[in-house]
């Protein structure tokens, strides 16, 4: 009956708004935090946020999950850090604001099954003795939201108030004529030619097999035309070195209709690489008049 009643909620919380299998699911989390940070920060949350989760579910002093015999069970490598190196995780921090003594930090995940993997990971992040700290300075989760409503979705010492629904991906429609892509965050990619189009398709084919139906996505010839309208150079601190991105502002026309679809669905799930921390962040906008 239990199990019965578990897939009930699942279903109650999948639409038929997926890409190729892929269902995304998000929240906000709001943090009381009085420190700042200058930069980029999203290495730093999604380290603070997964060490939360390490001290939660493990009993090891540094992660051995290759050989744990509740490898399969654990959400550490489940949402964090995958065991196969080749493989993206179904996680990945989408923005954050820093307002006076508080921080609003997004986040998404793939997959219904994980929600019940990410309260075990928000009940790790509430504990108040956990002793978390953000650049020097003590943070604690006050709750965390919906996007679509900023309603309060879950609380510390409550639980989830609402099930996380599947957020829509693409709308069906038929492609702009134009459009404006402007980077929120910086895009971390190897690719040539075409700013945008090589990182978003390569980061949501891997997706999709990895995490999706399989299927290969389309690539068509001219997805569309590109004009770049400013472009900006963020360094990206990691553990053991610095990388280079790049904030984009692009213009779009000709869309293809395929590449569209891409395109709405990249605004949730991401371009190029480093995602998990942030990167690859965009907004579709209005074109920008002339």
């Amino acid at each position: 009956m239990g199990h019965e009643h578990t897939w009930r909620i699942i279903a109650a919380m999948t639409t038929n708004n997926e890409f190729s299998g892929l269902e995304v699911f998000g929240l906000c989390l709001h943090f009381a935090a009085l420190s700042r940070s200058r930069g980029f920060s999203g290495a730093a949350w999604r380290g603070l946020m997964g060490q939360a989760l390490f001290r939660s579910v493990c009993s090891f002093p540094v992660p051995a999950c290759a050989t744990c015999p509740a490898l399969g069970a654990c959400a550490y490598p489940t949402l964090f850090k995958p065991v196969h190196d080749a493989a993206l995780p179904p996680f990945w921090l989408h923005g954050w604001q820093h307002r006076r003594e508080t921080w609003t930090v997004g986040i998404r995940w793939l997959g219904a099954r994980n929600v019940f993997a990410v309260g075990e990971w928000l009940t790790a992040l509430g504990d108040r003795g956990a002793g978390m700290a953000f650049s020097g300075s003590p943070v604690r989760i006050e709750l965390a939201s919906t996007p679509a409503t900023n309603g309060a979705s879950w609380r510390p010492g409550v639980g989830w108030l609402t099930m996380p629904a599947a957020m829509t991906l693409t709308d069906d429609l038929p492609p702009r004529q134009t459009c404006r892509v402007r980077f929120v965050s910086p895009l971390v990619s190897k690719h040539v030619g075409d700013p945008l189009f090589g990182a978003l398709h390569t980061r949501l084919q891997r997706l999709v097999q990895q995490h999706g139906d399989g299927s290969d996505l389309p690539r068509p010839a001219l997805p569309w035309r590109c004009r770049v309208l400013a472009r900006k150079t963020i360094r990206v601190p990691l553990a053991r070195r610095v990388l280079a991105g790049t904030q984009w502002d692009l213009e779009l026309s000709e869309i293809d209709a395929d590449a569209w679809r891409m395109l709405c669905a990249g605004s949730e799930l991401h371009a190029g690489g480093q995602t998990g921390i942030g990167c690859g962040q965009y907004e579709i906008l209005p074109a920008v008049e002339a």
